[in-house]
């Protein structure tokens, strides 16, 4: 049967995709590749895809043949083939690439999408051909019957595989997308069938394109074999954030799913832009009739569909095709379970050996599939269980329910309750990566110049510019005379490279690692290490938090073999007189945020901006940086917005020091990914309604006890209370508006201030 598609409204009629054209997202740049290689200008005519489980390499090689047979004024015919294990043998596998091959061309020819479904015999296929084809497939058939006649295996698969090169000797190009051919290994056969398959390909000028799980077609296909064809290489790995996120409200418009922005993004990051995953569960919650629109809904679904949907049934096949018997599988899940339970996820090959009633060949076979799969990584003598979180939850589950013996019911609510718990955890994961000053970017493009002293020393910069405004900074910065020469960079990664200790207790690139030279020759002498980490908190820094980061920056370092090291740590807000001691003692760089964004400033000399837009004649929606006074600009435009339905002075300058406040609260106490803050202005005749969101939740108690008790003593002190700060600014907002709701919503906090217009007295 032809594919079903999501939509009715296709420009053309779709016959191998299972999904309609436009709503096959993020794949446009590949997708363009493959078709490309249907014109003739094209130098490398065959493409090696590699694609990672369950990115949806299938339906990229079916789209890019709907569109290849669409294409009738190229004459290029387009052939899927899957290849599969269940042929048995290569000769079998060659015998129905034949079929598939002179079908699938004859269905171009016809213009009959239709037959590519049909299942002629191959005497009605010949019959079928065009006039104008019939001497090549004439041709090709008879030497297929001689072979065949003989039992000449070898001829007979050389003769099948060289069916495009038989037709473009006589006019007839084609294009021919191989799936799966990373299976070809599996396929018992006399000749080298990968090997045959390229070199067959090589001598012709068809265009081809040979996909298959990653590390599994590496396997496969020698890196001499494809040198020798000048195959070209694409990775195919899961949508980035901006795809993953219009996948998903594509989606949820076309499956009537209610979506919002938190569950959305918590879908995007939770899946890491697995395009299965998310699909999966957005028709889960269609089949439900269940709306989106808070964790414990997506949470809910997601759980229904690890225990017994769509994506428990894509890893029960994957284990099905490595284990295919029911005990056989049962005692990989046990193991599979008890070596990610073990120390780093691992365990040797030996204990698998003694556990496993498998000859060495056929324990090296199961390795080898489950390392294809990413279900495992083999690595020398060791085998390490991937620890990408929805493989995890299955494993944790199905070993619980399978082989512990657990109740069911007790191994649901318990899947649910942890996924509810890590809901929030996984959009804070996401928004301190967001807000994250990029230091990496930064440190790549340290390059021997000379920048002002006082943006690496935190005490010279609050001295000399405490209070003045950013033309005067500017000002001051260019006529510095003391300057800094920064290294050359050479190399950057995360600590979590050299070092993966949770003792570090921050996001993997908020600690970085940068290798360069401080002198002007590649010598050992001028060889120096960066150490840079953007230390949690909105607030100064106290000493308590610098000693902490300070020792484990060495503890990094000595436990590395780093030789001469320089140390840079960042905080928000700046840091405390007595930290600013202690940094000066240990000769460490200091720098707030502030200074960061001047130094990137300087390096490549980009600006905040703030964004007005008119949604409608009565809604007004403004987005301005944190930071920089930037809640004055907000306030302005809240006046001239006020004074459209004629709110007197009074009542403006209320709600100008509302607005204010507001802002300074949403920039003090959330963790906005983008250090952003959004503003809605909605006039409606008797008041105006302002929301002031931020995206982010609250910063979390990542500081070990002890340090953090430390750390808020002095943030106390310097700041008069954080918790007496914080209820006052609202006080004051209440006293100011007359209807003000405060609420805490899964994206983050969002503050809804009404002001009614009241005729002057």
């Amino acid at each position: 049967m032809p594919p079903e598609t999501y939509s009715s409204n296709n420009t053309a009629q779709s016959v191998l995709g299972r999904i309609a054209p436009q709503d096959f997202i993020g794949r446009e740049e590949t997708l363009n590749a493959l078709v490309s290689l249907s014109t003739r200008d094209e130098t490398a005519h065959g493409i090696l895809l590699l694609a990672a489980p369950s990115s949806g390499a299938s339906e990229l090689l079916r789209q890019a043949y709907d569109r290849l047979f669409h294409s009738f004024e190229n004459g290029v015919a387009p052939v899927y083939f899957d290849w599969s294990a269940a042929d048995g043998n290569s000769e079998m596998a060659a015998r129905r690439f034949l079929y598939t091959f002179l079908l699938q061309t004859t269905a171009y020819l016809q213009r009959k999408p239709a037959l590519v479904y049909a299942q002629p015999t191959l005497g009605e296929l010949v019959e079928m051909i065009p006039v104008s084809d019939d001497q090549w497939v004439g041709a090709l058939i008879e030497k297929y019957e001689r072979a065949r006649r003989e039992s000449d295996e070898d001829a007979l698969v050389r003769l099948c595989l060289s069916a495009p090169i038989e037709a473009a000797a006589k006019g007839r190009r084609t294009v021919v997308l191989f799936d799966n051919a990373h299976l070809i290994e599996e396929l018992p056969g006399k000749l080298a069938l990968s090997r045959e398959l390229l070199q067959i390909l090589s001598r012709s000028e068809t265009g081809f394109v040979l996909s298959g799980l990653r590390r599994r077609l590496r396997d496969a296909i020698s890196y001499e074999e494809a040198h020798i064809v000048n195959l070209s290489t694409l990775l195919l790995v899961n949508l980035n954030e901006s795809e993953a996120r219009s996948l998903t409200v594509r989606l949820s418009a076309q499956l009537s799913v209610e979506l919002n922005d938190a569950a959305r993004e918590l879908l995007v990051h939770q899946f890491s832009g697995n395009p299965l995953f998310i699909t999966s569960v957005m028709q889960a919650a269609q089949r439900s009739s269940r709306m989106l629109t808070s964790f414990l809904s997506c949470q809910k679904t997601y759980v229904d569909e690890l225990m017994g949907g769509r994506i428990k049934h894509y890893y029960d096949s994957q284990l099905a095709r490595v284990a295919p018997s029911h005990a056989m599988r049962r005692t990989l899940v046990r193991l599979l379970y008890e070596s990610a339970m073990g120390a780093e996820g691992k365990a040797s090959i030996d204990s698998w050996q003694k556990r496993l009633d498998l000859s060495p060949d056929a324990l090296q076979n199961l390795i080898r599939a489950l390392h294809g799969l990413e279900i495992v990584s083999h690595v020398g003598e060791s085998i390490k269980v991937s620890d990408e979180l929805v493989w995890r939850d299955y494993l944790r589950a199905q070993y619980r329910i399978g082989v512990a013996g657990e109740a069911r019911a007790r191994v649901v609510v318990e899947a649910l309750l942890d996924a509810l718990k890590r809901a929030p955890q996984t959009l804070d994961r996401h928004y301190r990566r967001k807000s994250a000053l990029a230091l990496r970017p930064l440190l790549d493009r340290f390059d021997w110049q000379r920048v002002p002293a006082s943006l690496l020393h935190y005490g010279k910069f609050t001295q000399a510019y405490r209070g003045r405004q950013a033309g005067e900074i500017a000002s001051g910065l260019a006529g510095e005379t003391e300057l800094v020469r920064l290294p050359q960079i050479v190399y950057t990664a995360s600590a979590a490279s050299y070092y993966p200790s949770p003792d570090f207790i921050c996001e993997e690139e908020q600690c970085v690692v940068a290798h360069g030279f401080d002198g002007d020759f590649y010598t050992d002498s001028s060889e120096v290490v960066w150490l840079a980490v953007e230390m949690d908190g909105q607030k100064e820094a106290g000493r308590g938090a610098v000693e902490w980061w300070h020792e484990r920056l060495v503890n990094l370092a000595r436990r590395s073999g780093f030789g001469r090291v320089r140390l840079w740590l960042i905080a928000t807000g700046g840091f405390t007189p007595d930290a600013m001691k202690f940094l000066s003692e240990k000769d460490i760089y200091a720098s707030n945020r502030h200074q960061i964004e001047l130094l990137t400033s300087h390096l490549e000399g980009e600006a905040a901006s703030v964004v007005l837009t008119e949604t409608a004649s009565d809604e007004f929606e403004i987005v301005i940086p944190m930071g920089g006074d930037s809640e004055l600009i907000a306030a302005n435009a809240a006046e001239m917005i006020a004074r459209r339905i004629n709110f007197q002075p009074e009542a403006i300058n209320q709600i100008k020091t509302a607005l204010i406040e507001a802002c300074i609260n949403a920039e003090e106490h959330s963790f906005s990914p983008d250090r952003k803050i959004y503003q809605r202005f909605r006039l409606e005749s008797d008041k105006l309604v302002i929301t002031v969101s931020s995206r982010g939740v609250r910063l979390p108690a990542s500081l070990p006890k002890d340090v953090r008790g430390s750390q808020d003593r002095e943030d106390n002190a310097s700041n008069n209370g954080l918790r007496g700060r914080r209820g006052w600014g609202l006080k004051l907002i209440r006293s100011l508006m007359d209807e003000v709701e405060f609420e805490r919503v899964d994206e983050g906090t969002r503050l809804r201030m009404t002001k009614f217009l009241r005729p002057p007295e």
